[in-house]
């Protein structure tokens, strides 16, 4: 037993290690891409940009990142059982771009319908035609990434998650400067099939895994049951939230402005990147521990002593980016977003309340709580959208601020409920 204790001690180092890397690049190049948009497109740009991330990202939700969770663990689970791993491959392959096929057949006939929706105009029906041409690609290029996580092979994992940061940030950079709005728009969609390009030359002998993209004799129904539940969780929480995104986006270019949605949009992105190595903590360090208690007073410790860790490093970082705040959006954005100081108070607030109330959710991933995070979710996405709408009219946009904080509150009371009955119930 002694003999293992380095290696799972090495293991862990080397996880941790590529891990920092990749959110690195993805902090750097998400930095550098929202200043490009910033000096390139204004407020307006980036709110309008804003929506069609939204609906790629619920449309890779349902067709990708829906299977990362049970893909990453059956294939790490099968990793010596090469047969049944090619059943896992082909079916997970194939069902992706089976639905990215539908899906981008739905955005081209819908084109015109989703473009007047989402940007109140048709102008840009041609960019949600390309954003489901690019799908399939980037559907793959996703799933690729999820194979090479459950093999561990994290040297190739951060090659190819390297190369969806930087190529897709390069790409889009050079098309904002010589470029306009509706070409970077047009592009979002088509820098997939790029990357993809890119996969594939440095995936090297590791490309064997694409050839079960169309083995259809391996697909497997046994194998989509087992992954019914992750699936279930992630498609619903992809789309409800960016579903939810979109109507707050509107609701505040209605009542406000575009600009005042662009400062929501830039605060969102910032947000997104302080909040990103918390979040990570909990996936990382509370999932498996989560999935070895059996009893309150064991869930209660662990969370208890994530808690004491956190709650320290989130007042002390969180403090810090309030008072930076002005510095924050000069060097990451422009000077025309200096509005956005405003936000950052009642921001932080409900960012410190999401990462505990993200934290206690692991526990409904670990023991597979399907209901309680579907009624979780959608209480909390109503509430975002409800309180907004009530808040707007009085607060303006820090209305919305104010929505977001005491939403992710009530979250974290509900979700506590949910987790203490669970125990309840099934451990005296």
């Amino acid at each position: 037993m002694t003999k293992l204790k380095p290696f799972k001690f090495n293991l862990l180092f080397k996880a941790s290690f590529y891990n920092f890397i990749i959110m690195g690049i993805k902090v750097i190049c998400g930095l550098v891409l929202s200043k490009a948009t910033a000096l390139f497109l204004g407020p307006s740009g980036l709110a309008l940009l804003g929506n069609l991330n939204n609906l790629s990202r619920m449309a890779s939700g349902v067709t990708a990142e829906g299977y990362q969770n049970g893909t990453v663990r059956y294939v790490s689970e099968f990793h010596t059982k090469p047969k049944t791993k090619k059943v896992l491959l082909a079916t997970v392959f194939q069902l992706s771009l089976g639905v990215s096929l539908v899906l981008a057949l739905f955005f081209w006939g819908f084109s015109k319908t989703i473009s007047l929706y989402l940007f109140d105009t048709y102008e840009y029906a041609l960019a949600v035609i390309c954003l489901g041409i690019g799908l399939p690609f980037l559907s793959i290029n996703l799933i690729v990434i999820f194979i090479l996580n459950g093999e561990e092979n994290y040297k190739k994992l951060v090659v190819v998650n390297g190369i969806l940061s930087l190529v897709s940030m390069l790409i889009a950079v050079i098309v904002m400067f010589k470029y306009d709005l509706y070409t970077v728009m047009i592009s979002v969609g088509l820098i997939p099939i790029v990357v993809f390009g890119f996969n594939y030359i440095c995936l090297r002998e590791q490309r064997y895994i694409f050839k079960y993209i169309f083995e259809f004799r391996y697909f497997s129904i046994s194998v989509l049951k087992k992954m019914s539940a992750y699936f279930t969780m992630a498609v619903y929480s992809a789309i409800i939230v960016s579903v939810n995104l979109i109507l707050v986006r509107n609701l505040i270019i209605e009542k406000l402005s575009i600009d005042e949605a662009g400062y929501w949009e830039a605060m969102n992105k910032i947000s997104s990147f302080y909040v990103m190595f918390f979040l990570s903590l909990t996936s990382f360090y509370l999932l498996p521990q989560f999935s070895k208690i059996n009893s309150v007073d064991a869930f209660k410790i662990k969370i208890t002593n994530f808690y004491k860790l956190c709650i320290p490093l989130l007042l002390v970082s969180f403090t810090g980016v309030y008072f930076m705040r002005f510095v924050l959006l000069e060097v990451f954005l422009s000077k025309d977003f200096l509005p956005t100081s405003s936000l950052f108070l009642y921001r932080l607030i409900g960012d410190f309340i999401s990462v505990l109330s993200i934290a206690l959710v692991k526990q409904f991933h670990a023991k597979l709580m399907i209901k309680a995070y579907i009624i979780c979710n959608g209480a909390l996405n109503v509430l975002y959208f409800c309180l907004s709408y009530c808040f707007i009219d009085r607060y303006g946009l820090n209305g919305v601020m104010k929505a977001y904080a005491l939403s992710y509150l009530l979250y974290f009371i509900l979700v506590l409920i949910f987790i203490l009955t669970y125990f309840k119930r099934n451990y005296k």
